[in-house]
Order: structure tokens, then sequence, then C-alpha cells
């Protein structure tokens, strides 16, 4: 073993150049198949310090087969299923929530937090010891009981500047006098970033499982289980499963299409990350390929150079199997090398995507996503070594050993035959359709990407600092405070126009501000459109201030923006974008037009102009203005197809608002001003979310910029690869026919005739290997593309740059061959 392994390394040193190019791309196919494994335990295993936590699992709604991620669960659903599922060993509702804190600042602020049953504690073990007070128990939850709240130690120090105190003071959440009675570690975020915990509360009001298949509502909730010992997360499912479908018969108006999951803890309330193992995945495995592709064609050529010696070696007695035991370990110590220096490559890139996520996360990457090198991603790597080595070195080893001692000792080369010339195309044909499947993907990727992350919104985002404002006190909400946040928003504009006034800015408020924010639908009938029962169609619905559309430099198309006249008690008004007026008043003037929200709501809706109901009229909405396309929401493909209607603030009273003051820095100061307004309006609310509006849509558009970085680099190894493969292939297979050129020229040929021939015979391979790797890239992202990425210059960028390089590969080495003599050809190998 120990005469193996060094005549290996000398094998290796003989041919340092050989052995640094083949090193170097092994290191490239191998180290981002590393970063993959890590990226997929990372979100399959992760840092969970809780006992036994492979038995913690996740119990989340599904509808129509697919997940909703968010509280899916129903509270009703939820209790059959903690009474049918006997491989739990519990199972206990969660609701999260992000909650006001005063009291003890200046300003309020705001803060995630969870509303959880005592019985939890006990699954969390030594993570969720106090250290200071207790834990929430069971008697906290009944009614009548003082309010009371557990946080941990971080919000300890940051909000109450770690007052030793605490147990016992008070702080105001959500208005409500609370009670702190213990602090927990400032590493627990249970259950996923939540800093403060509440007693869980059966949902209030009556249960009704609505019609439809709502999720999300205040009868929805998260839902957590323990497994008993022995017992497997899918037999868990399975028994829920049941339930499930029982649920689905009994109440068909509301369960009809609704499922059950169960998850992995390090899975549970996660966006489903499912495509990102596949995109990883079979990038890493197509460059995996191309890489052993790349390599293999080195070894190959490695091993003719060694024709001599192994036949040498053979005669004096080397059994054949040693010879390929010899050539495999060239290979695998190869791979090792190669191993090592991807799980640094790995170690640094994992160290940078978290530093990148964490940076567009704004606090929302659960504690337990750390990107880092796991064992199980090392043990991955000693796999991927394996395999890597048997499938680059098998092949050369195997044709490298079948020698014909007579001929090889005879002149020294061997017949290279028929199968040599086969092999040969087939590889060039390979590194081909991989070179160009890997160079469109990841190319369309990120160019689609980077559109999305820089594309504007149509309106102004450069000098413009936002915020959200959310009232979670009880008289703003629901129908009866509607009042209350009527004056509330009419408070805060007026304080925040007089600072921004004085700031040399103006102000824009919006429930969705454009770029970043959420998508708001609703139903709507436009005048002069009829429907079938009450199928009406979805468009945007977004109230703003007067200001809003100068703030942001948009100019309307047509008609007037809003002003002071516009009040509750006026005639309600809109502004549509172009979208709404050519789809639903084409070649119409709309202004005059009206229409109808929420239709379904209303008595006697129907096509305008028939008879209503005197005694309940429709809320007709007048159109008083055009606006052109904004782009609200980060679905930047539907959102540039959506019909949009903006309605005044006035006379809407919407839930939150987002604020955005344009002509104002991000800084100290600009802060100050929002918190101040904010303080004049109502001193128990905090604002949240406040960044640049560039800032803003970076962090609204989450993972795309890491994953633009990711397909950045994946297209220049593919194109670093792509370059040394194709020509080291092809220059390969051209000198491969060196006799045959030295012949064809003996017997006449000239070097125009070889040069077309070799050329001709090259551009009949590209033809035949460049379609199916195009297509095989173009389907790869086809669920991407949806209009963004050219995929007709994509196509032709692709065949530009692989044709050239097979026509250079070949032209450079045919003109060597051809400054030689024809018996020089033909007495070289």
């Amino acid at each position: 073993m120990l005469d193996d392994l060094r005549y290996t390394v000398q094998a290796l040193l003989r041919r340092p150049a050989h052995a640094m190019l083949s090193l170097l791309t092994l290191s490239c196919g191998i180290g981002f198949a590393i970063y993959a494994a890590a990226v997929y335990f990372t979100f399959n295993t992760g840092d969970l310090p809780f006992p036994h936590s492979e038995r913690l699992i996740g119990i989340e709604a599904t509808r129509e087969g697919e997940r909703t991620q968010a509280n899916s669960v129903h509270y009703l659903d939820f209790q059959e299923y903690q009474r049918a599922a006997p491989s739990l060993e519990g199972l206990h509702a969660i609701q999260l929530a992000t909650v006001t804190l005063g009291g003890h600042r200046q300003y309020p602020t705001n803060s995630r937090a969870a509303y959880v049953p005592a019985e939890i504690w006990p699954w969390l073990g030594e993570a969720a010891r106090p250290e200071l007070g207790r834990q929430l128990q069971a008697g906290d939850a009944t009614p009548g009981a003082t309010p009371v709240a557990v946080i941990n130690a971080k919000l300890w120090q940051d909000f109450l500047g770690g007052d030793k105190r605490v147990i016992g003071s008070h702080l105001k959440i959500n208005g409500i006098d609370t009670e702190i009675v213990g602090v927990m570690p400032a590493e627990l975020n249970f259950p996923m970033t939540q800093q403060l915990w509440l007693p869980f509360q059966a949902p209030a009001g009556p249960l009704k499982r609505a019609s439809g298949y709502s999720m999300g509502t205040p009868q929805h909730v998260l839902a957590l289980g323990r497994l008993k010992p022995g017992a497997s997360r899918d037999g868990a499912g399975q028994e829920l499963s049941l339930v499930a479908q029982q649920l689905a018969k009994s109440y068909p108006t509301s369960n009809a299409k609704v499922g059950v999951i169960t998850l992995p803890y390090a899975a549970w309330g996660m966006p489903d990350v499912d495509m990102i193992y596949l995109a990883l995945g079979a990038a890493a495995v197509l460059l995996l390929a191309l890489v052993c592709v790349n390599t293999g064609n080195l070894l190959l050529a490695r091993a003719n150079e060694r024709r001599q010696e192994l036949a040498v070696r053979s005669a004096l007695g080397a059994p054949r199997a040693r010879l390929i035991r010899q050539m495999l370990g060239e290979t695998l110590l190869l791979c090792l090398l190669a191993s090592v220096i991807g799980l640094f490559f790995s170690a640094w890139a994992l160290e940078a995507t978290q530093q990148a996520v964490q940076a567009t996360a704004d606090g929302r990457l659960p504690f337990w996503i750390k990107f880092s090198l796991r064992p199980q991603a090392v043990a991955a790597a000693l796999a991927i070594m394996v395999l890597t080595a048997l499938a680059t070195g098998l092949l050369p080893a195997w044709r490298a050993s079948a020698l014909d001692l007579n001929s090889v000792l005879r002149d020294g080369r061997g017949a290279q035959g028929r199968a040599g010339g086969r092999m040969s195309r087939l590889i060039v044909f390979v590194q081909i359709a991989l070179s160009s499947l890997l160079l469109l993907a990841s190319g369309l990727q990120t160019y689609t990407v980077h559109q999305r992350l820089t594309a504007g919104t149509g309106t102004r985002i450069e000098g413009v600092l936002t915020a959200r404002l959310t009232p979670r006190l009880a008289q703003y909400k629901g129908e009866s405070g509607q009042a209350a946040r009527a004056a509330l928003w009419a408070r805060l504009e007026a304080r925040l126009q007089e600072a921004a006034a004085g700031a040399g800015a103006q102000l824009a408020l919006s429930d969705s501000l454009p770029g970043g924010g959420m998508t708001i639908t609703e139903e709507v009938l436009p005048e002069g459109m009829s429907v079938e029962g009450d199928r009406y169609p979805e468009v945007g619905d977004y109230s703003v201030n007067p200001s809003f559309f100068k703030a942001l430099d948009v100019k309307l198309l047509a008609g007037r923006e809003f002003n002071s006249q516009d009040r509750a008690d006026s005639l309600k008004v809109a502004i549509v974008n172009a979208n709404f007026a050519a789809q639903y008043w084409p070649g119409q003037d709309p202004l005059g037009k009206r229409l109808l929200l929420k239709p379904a709501n209303q008595r006697g809706h129907g096509e305008a102009g028939t008879a209503q109901d005197a005694q309940t009229p429709p809320d007709w909405i007048t159109v008083v203005g055009v606006t052109p396309h904004l782009l609200q929401g980060i679905g930047r493909e539907q959102g540039l197809r959506a019909a949009n209607v903006y309605r005044p603030i006035s006379q809407t009273a919407p839930g939150d608002l987002g604020i955005a003051v344009a002509g104002v820095a991000d800084n100290g100061a600009s802060r100050e001003l929002l918190a101040r307004a904010v303080a004049l309006a109502d001193p128990a609310l905090a604002l949240e979310q406040v960044f640049s509006a560039e800032e803003r849509q970076r962090i609204a558009h989450g993972g795309e910029e890491v994953m633009a970085g990711m397909c950045l680099v994946l297209g220049l190894m593919t194109l670093a690869l792509a370059s040394s493969g194709i020509y080291g292939v092809t220059s390969r297979a051209v000198q491969l026919r060196g006799q045959e050129i030295g012949v064809r020229r003996a017997v006449g040929a000239s070097d125009a005739q070889m040069m077309r021939l070799l050329l001709g015979q090259a551009l009949c391979l590209l033809a035949m290997a460049l379609p199916p790797g195009l297509l095989g890239g173009a389907l790869l992202m086809s669920g991407e593309l949806a209009g963004m990425a050219p995929l007709g210059l994509g196509v032709a960028l692709v065949a530009a740059l692989i044709a050239a390089l097979v026509l250079l590969s070949t032209w450079l080495p045919t003109r060597q061959a051809l400054r030689q003599l024809p018996s020089a050809a033909l007495n070289s190998a």
C-alpha cells in the first residue's frame, strides 16, 4: 500500500502542470457540491438546543396539496388533531404576533411575540431555564388572571436597560399593563425569532369554520407536536391525514381541499425551500458532471502518454488489477486534495451566504438557520469524493490497462482504433451539451434576478425614507375602531406633513408602498360590466394620501389627484391605473366612470344602470384620475399586469400605513423626525421597518440577491470550465487523429482541405450537441423566466460562445498539426 502511495505521488509530481489543472478543476465541482449539501442540511437539521429535538414536529395545513405556511391550522381542526394522534406525546397551539411595547422609553418599540401554553416549556429543556423569575404557568391563561409576560435577556437589555428590578415591573403591551414574571436566556428565540412570550388562550369569539379555504385568521394557529419515543413522523402524518379526510367529508364547505402535513421542526414555519434544494442540487450535479468530463479527458490524455510505461510494467508481471488500482489511486488522491480545498471554499462561501442572508432578513431568519459546515456535510463530502474519483478515473484506468503489449512495445504507441475515436467524439458531445446547458441556465437566472432587483417601480426611490405604522391598541381594531383609525391617520398626516415641510421634503402615505409592499386585492364590478353568479374579477386596492403621487414623482396620465375635499362624507372617488382603464373600459375615457368594490357584499348589485334597492344603494366609486403603472408587491411579472385602484385614506381608514418621506436621507435626524411625529399623533404607537426605499426593496426580495450571487459564481465557473474543457477535449480529439492527418496529406490532401474537413466535422458535432444542451437549459429555467429574461438572446449568445470555443479549439491544434511534415505526423502518436 505504501509503495502504491509513493508511486502515485511520484507519478503526479512528474507532471505538475497536469496535476494542478486537474486539481483546480476537481476543486470547483466538489466544492460547489459540498456547498449545496451544506445548504440542504442547514435547512433540514438546524442547531436546535432542545432535548430530543428530532421528536419535535410542526403541523401545517395544506390547501389543494400546497403548503400554506402561515398560522394555517384552524383551531377547531387543531382540537380534532389533538384528540386523534396516538403517535404524539402532545400537540400544542401557538400564535405569533408583533406587539408594541411602551412605558419604559421615550418612544415605544415593537417586538416579535408568541402566545404559548405553559405545557410547552418542558419540551424546551435547559434552553428555557429562566435567568430571572419564572416561566409562564397554566394559571396565567385563566380568564381574569393578571396579564403577565416572559421576555428574553436580549430584549431585557435592549429595551429595559438590564434593570435588575425587572421581575414584577410592568410595561405596556399593545396598551395593556402587563407584569414581567421571567427573563429567559438571550439565545432563546422560540419558536422562530420571538423574544417575548404571553399566555396562550383559545381564539376569542364564536369559533366557526368559514366558507372557502381561509388561512391566517385570528382563529388559525401554529401547531407544534412531540412524537412519542419510537414513533415516526410519517406515522403521525398518516394519522393526522385520516382526521383531515374525515373533516373534509364532514365540513365540505370549509375543509374539502384542506389537508395536513407534518414537518421537522427545522422546516416548520419556513418558506417552501424545496426549489432551492432542487436548483442547487441540479446545478451541483451538472457542474460535477462537467468537471468529471474535463478531468476524465485530462486523465485519458495522461494515460495515453503512459501506455508504454504501463506495457512494460505489465510485461514484467504487474497484474491488470494493480495497474487499475494505481491509476485510480492517482485520481483518488487528486479528489482527496480537491475535497480539502472544496471544504475551505465551502466554509468561506457559507459564511458569506450567512452574512448576505442576515443583511436582507430584517430579523426574520429563524435562530437555527446558520449556514456552516455540519458533520453531515463533511460526510457528504467524503461520499462525493469517492463517487467523483470513480466517475472520473475508472474509465481512463480501465482503457489504459487494456493494452496490446506487442503493438505498444514495438512502436511505443499502440493503435487508437475506432473505439478511441468514438470515445473522443462522445466526450466532446457531452462537454458541449453540459456547458451550454449550465451557461444558459445560470446566465438567464442571473439576468432575471438582476432585473427584479434593479427594475424600477414607477416611483422615486432615491432619497426616500420609509417606515410602517401598525396601531395594535384595542381602540383601533376592527370595524368598531374605524372612526378611531380615521382620526389617527388624520393626526398622523398633519404631524408628518408639518415635519416634512420643515425638512424640505414631501410625504407619501399608503397601506402598501410600491416596490416591496403587500399586494392587496379586492373584488370589483366596473361600470358597464355584468358577471355570472359571484365570479367578480380581482384588482389591487390601495389607500393613499393626497400628496402620494406628487411626493413619489408620479405624473397622472389624466384627471386630478386627491385633495382635502375628498372626505369620508363626500363623493367616493378613486384613481385607477392604466391597466385597469385598458382592461375594463378599452377605448373609453375612464374619467367619470364608476366601480364597485366588494360588490357581493352590497345588496342589489348588478350591472350599472339597473334598478337598485333604494334603501341600500350601492356604494359606487367615481374615477377622477388615471395613473401610470406602479409596481405593487414583489411579484414583478404579476405586478406589471395588475389592474389597480387607489382611494383616499380619508375614505378608507386602512388598518395600517406605510410612510415615505421623499427628500431626506436615512440618518438619525430623519428617523427622529418620524418618531417624534408618530409620538405626537399617539405616544403609545411605535414605528417599524424603518429603511431607505432602496434597502426596503432589497429586503422585500429576500434571498434573491443571494441567489443572484450564486448564479453569477456558477456561471463564471461554468465559463472557465467550458473554455478549458472544450479546448482540452477538442484539441485532444484532433491530436488523436495525427496519423490520419499525416496519411491524408501524404496521399495529396491540401492543408485547406484538411482544415475544412476537421472544422466541418466539428460543426456537425456542434449541431448535434448544442440543441439538447440549450433545450435542457431553457426547460430548467422555464418556471423562472415568465417574460423576464430574453430567452432568444440568451440562446443566441450561449450558442455563439460555445461555437466559437469549439471552432477555435479545433482550428488551433489543426493548424499546429498541419505545420508538421506528413512523415513526422506518421511517426507521432
